[in-house]
C-alpha cells in the first residue's frame, strides 16, 4: 500500500486513498472492540505515513494546506490531529510563521496586557521584536 501510494502522482489522489485506509481502520477498530484479530494498529501507522507522503507529494502551499486541514478533520491516530497539522503547516510556511502566528493570538495579547499591568518583564519581546 505504501508503495502504491509513492507512485501516485498527486496529492488529491494520496488523500482519496486515506479515505479508504481509514474506512479499514474503522473495521479494524470494531473487530478491536469485539475482542475478534484485528490489524488495528498498522491501518493506524499507514494512515499517518499517508498522511505524510500526502505532505510531500503537495507542490503548492494550498495542496499543504489541504493536507493540514484533512489532519485536522479526519486523523485520529496516534499523534493528537491539531499537532500533526501543525507540524504540516511549519514544514510548509517555517518556524517563523507559526512563531508570529502565536504573537498574534489574541490569549498572546491578554497576556501580554496582563504582564504589562502587573509591570513584569516580557522575556518574549525581544523575540517578537526580532521577527518582525
Amino acid at each position: 500500500m505504501i508503495n502504491k501510494m509513492k507512485r501516485m502522482n498527486t496529492t488529491q489522489q494520496v488523500l482519496k486513498h486515506i479515505e479508504g485506509i481509514q474506512v479499514i481502520k474503522e473495521i479494524e477498530l470494531h473487530k478491536s472492540l469485539s475482542g475478534l484479530n484485528n490489524d488495528y494498529i498498522y491501518f493506524e501507522k499507514l494512515e499517518t505515513i499517508a498522511y505524510k507522503i500526502a505532505v510531500k507529494k503537495a507542490t503548492t502551499i494550498r495542496e499543504v494546506e489541504m493536507c493540514a486541514v484533512a489532519v485536522e478533520e479526519n486523523y485520529t491516530g496516534a499523534l493528537k490531529a491539531y499537532k500533526f497539522a501543525e507540524q504540516i503547516r511549519i514544514k510548509a510556511y517555517g518556524l517563523e510563521w507559526y512563531l508570529m502566528r502565536q504573537f498574534n493570538a489574541p490569549a498572546y495579547q491578554g497576556f501580554i496586557d496582563i504582564v504589562d499591568e502587573m509591570g513584569i518583564n516580557n522575556l518574549f519581546k525581544g523575540l517578537q521584536g526580532e521577527l518582525s
